[in-house]
């Protein structure tokens, strides 16, 4: 039997009419359009807002002698929740919202119904304590609990995208690939919410996506957090929230999209692509899930082959850093050039676009070059790209990575070449004998900035005269915020920024403006002040007086200061003549370099 005696009471247009709540006429219209929508009345009038939600509630509760409970200002564990069938709860406007050993709260529309919490304590075996609660406040709980709360603002985003226009004619391939802006309310609502996800981080111009469980240990607030790294900073996304029991699902549903994933492996890191269409662009994730204590989480890269600028007039050059680094490209073909030219920055520096930009440059009918990449980001005409793969096993325990591309490279007449990356002494040494068999060799490699690129080198035990005699040059980079043009501020240096430029021998223009981006930001920059990003560069050309100190040293420091007398511009050198043009800010360039 239930733990309460329910007898019947007031209704609600009686409770209404007595509080003083609502004119009669206006009351009377609310009944109508209650029974006209099958809502229950108190529903309407909240919904409406014909009658303030606090004063109805404690009306109701005061008539029907009823505890109330607010389910909005709760978490509650959908477990609970779902200890109902969804259909009984949506049609009798209750639900379970904590239980203990012998009880379970429900809320409900009508605490008075006996029957209902009869059929609940039948079917639960536990005595029933009945709270008011209005019905959108139930329904809210039910749709947060079952995942259906966010298909409104999935739906809200999918429709933004797809209300943009776009200029010219685009034409949507007729391949293999599906367009993922092709979505209607009948999609399935995980396929919805990852396609939400890839839409809202092609908008923000994102470059990572990052997809990560957290679980609550008391169960309230679990979440499946999604964050877009932009402009190099990660930002939380609000507006996409995954339910915590879809979690599993959205993993899954990657997994299937990359057609190489195992689905029901959730032990060991996995990697894949995945390859969309968006407006008729094709778009390229490079997919890595990884086993957390809590569940996967994955993180998606975004390789879009039509943003990527491959201009190198375009990569924010100073002039005649510019002039240097194309210098050394000049003659190539017929063997006339060659010699190493290495990138080096930190991972998410821009080295591949530089190289792309570079390879871009030189590229005509009359030049065969060939790439070695792991794995290739972008496509360009005329290039022939090689995709190596290191954990594919072959024959005799051989391998195909960088070393073993290489190799096949010297056999193909090449006139250049380029290597993804120099991480070992084999594949440095075969990249060194190419640039000196008459190859103009491009790679990348990881040090803090160019002088360092060869003690890295020399570490890889590459004998000095090699190293000294086939680098051409070294290019170390950073990436910076730019400041956002909508809402940038003049200001006025404070001494320590002014002696800034002193401490890196940087000269103040006379007249120089100062900028820096808005506290607040714009609705261009998301309120952060900055959008997009700017290059800072250090190029270092052998010259002859450094081959002859690279013979016999090697450290860092005595071939920077060398470096330097021969012309060398550093990276924060090169950072704060762009904060001098109004590009960043000094912040930036001191963080950018550390």
């Amino acid at each position: 039997m239930a733990s309460q005696n329910f007898v019947r009471r007031k209704s609600v247009k009686d409770i209404v009419t007595e509080a003083g709540l609502l004119p009669a006429e206006k009351l009377e219209e609310a009944v109508v359009n209650s029974k006209n929508l099958n809502k229950t009345l108190q529903h309407v009038l909240v919904e409406v807002k014909l009658v303030d939600r606090k004063k109805l509630v404690e009306a109701i509760q005061k008539a029907w002698q009823v505890k109330a409970v607010e389910l909005a200002q709760l978490e509650i564990d959908p477990d609970i929740v779902k200890l109902l069938p969804e259909a009984m709860e949506r049609r009798h406007h209750a639900t379970p919202f904590m239980k203990d050993e012998k009880s379970l709260f429900v809320a409900m529309a009508d605490p008075r119904d006996f029957f209902v919490i009869e059929d609940v304590q039948l079917r639960t075996g536990l005595e029933v304590k009945a709270y008011l609660a209005l019905p959108d406040e139930i329904h809210g709980a039910l749709d947060k609990a079952y995942g259906k709360g966010e298909e409104a603002v999935l739906n809200k985003l999918l429709e933004s995208v797809n209300s943009e226009e776009i200029e010219g004619n685009v034409e949507v391939k007729q391949d293999s690939k599906a367009d993922i802006t092709d979505v209607d309310h009948n999609t399935p609502e995980v396929e919805k919410v990852v396609n939400a996800i890839i839409l809202g981080a092609l908008k923000e111009k994102t470059s990572d996506i990052h997809i990560e469980p957290f679980e609550d240990p008391t169960g309230k607030n679990s979440k499946m957090q999604i964050r877009f790294r932009v402009d190099g900073f990660l930002r939380d996304v609000s507006y996409i929230k995954i339910p915590w029991n879809f979690r599993n699902a959205v993993m899954a549903k990657l997994k299937i999209m990359t057609g190489s994933m195992n689905i029901t492996e959730r032990r060991i890191p996995q990697s894949g692509r995945i390859q969309v269409v968006a407006q008729g662009n094709p778009i390229e994730f490079r997919v890595e899930v990884v086993p957390t204590a809590y569940g996967e989480s994955a993180v998606m890269r975004i390789l879009d082959r039509k943003s990527i600028q491959v201009d190198i007039n375009k990569m924010g050059f100073l002039p005649d850093t510019l002039d240097k680094f194309l210098g050394l490209m000049k003659g190539v073909g017929g063997k006339k050039n060659f010699g190493l030219v290495l990138v080096c920055g930190p991972t998410g520096s821009g080295k591949s676009t530089t190289l792309y930009s570079a390879l871009n440059y030189i590229n005509r009918p009359d030049i065969k070059i060939l790439t070695a990449e792991n794995p290739v980001e972008y496509n360009l005409d005329g290039i022939v790209q090689v995709p190596v793969n290191p954990d594919l096993q072959l024959s005799q325990g051989r391998v195909f990575d960088f070393a073993a591309a290489l190799r096949s490279f010297l056999r193909l007449d090449p006139d250049v070449i380029m290597v993804g990356e120099i991480r070992d002494k084999e594949t440095a040494h075969i990249a060194m004998e190419a640039a000196m068999t008459g190859h103009l060799v491009f790679s990348t490699i990881h040090t803090n900035d160019a002088p360092s690129a060869i003690s890295r080198l020399t570490e890889m035990h590459i004998p000095a005269f090699l190293v000294a005699t086939t680098i051409k040059a070294i290019l170390a980079q950073r990436l910076g915020r730019r400041i956002c043009v909508d809402c940038k501020q003049e200001f006025e240096p404070s001494p320590a920024d002014i002696a800034v430029f002193k401490e890196h021998d940087v000269a103040i223009p006379k007249g120089t403006k100062f900028y820096k981006g808005r506290g607040e930001g714009c609705d261009t920059c998301k309120g952060s002040g900055y959008k997009g990003r700017c290059g800072f560069h250090e190029l270092l050309v052998m010259t002859d007086k450094l081959r002859v100190l690279a013979l016999k040293e090697v450290a860092s420091d005595p071939l920077k200061k060398m470096a330097v007398e021969e012309g060398m511009r550093t990276i924060i050198q090169d950072g704060l003549h762009k904060v001098l043009q109004g590009y960043t800010t000094i912040r930036e360039v001191l963080g950018g370099a550390e």
